[in-house]
């Protein structure tokens, strides 16, 4: 599957999003560099990563708007109704952290906590008062994601006091 066309069908509402398409592609690039996904699963991954804030800006209207969207862009690349489905309960639920997720779930959301520590999206997170990054680790599936994400808070603090 060439992603570049699917990116380039949604890239009209991720302009909408707080963090926009970079935010996107920063979050396909870690899961893309991070994880080993198995090849019957690359399509759901990918596309569903796309996705996953193609609705807007709030987890409302991700919710609420993604999948509705994310059914128009997938119908028109051929995708079938099964697939869509799947892509669109990821979209629906990636800020959820269920407790037995599909492992393109996980792929998708770890790869989006990961993205949280950035060199681009650390410092919005780190400006709240009372963030937490030790929560944010905690979430994460994949024990060497946590890693990575120990390791780059890491990082990020010592930028920080450089």
């Amino acid at each position: 599957m060439d992603y570049e066309t699917v990116f380039k069908l949604a890239e009209p509402y991720l302009k909408k999003n707080d963090f926009g398409m970079p935010h996107t592609r920063r979050v396909f690039d870690l899961a893309t560099q991070n994880f080993l996904v198995p090849k019957e699963l690359e399509e759901l991954v990918f596309c569903s990563i796309i996705m996953h804030d193609i609705g807007g800006s709030s987890i409302e209207k991700q919710y609420k708007d993604g999948p509705t969207i994310a059914t128009s862009i997938l119908q028109k690349l051929g995708y079938n109704e099964n697939f869509v489905q799947e892509v669109c309960q990821i979209v629906r639920t990636h800020h959820d952290h269920p407790d037995n997720p599909s492992l393109a779930f996980k792929i998708l959301y770890d790869s989006d906590k990961l993205v949280m520590f950035s060199a681009q999206e650390f410092p919005y997170y780190n400006q709240k008062p009372d963030f937490n990054w030790n929560e944010i680790v905690d979430l994460i599936y994949h024990e060497h994601a946590r890693e990575l994400a120990k390791k780059l808070l890491q990082q990020r603090k010592t930028e920080k006091t450089n």
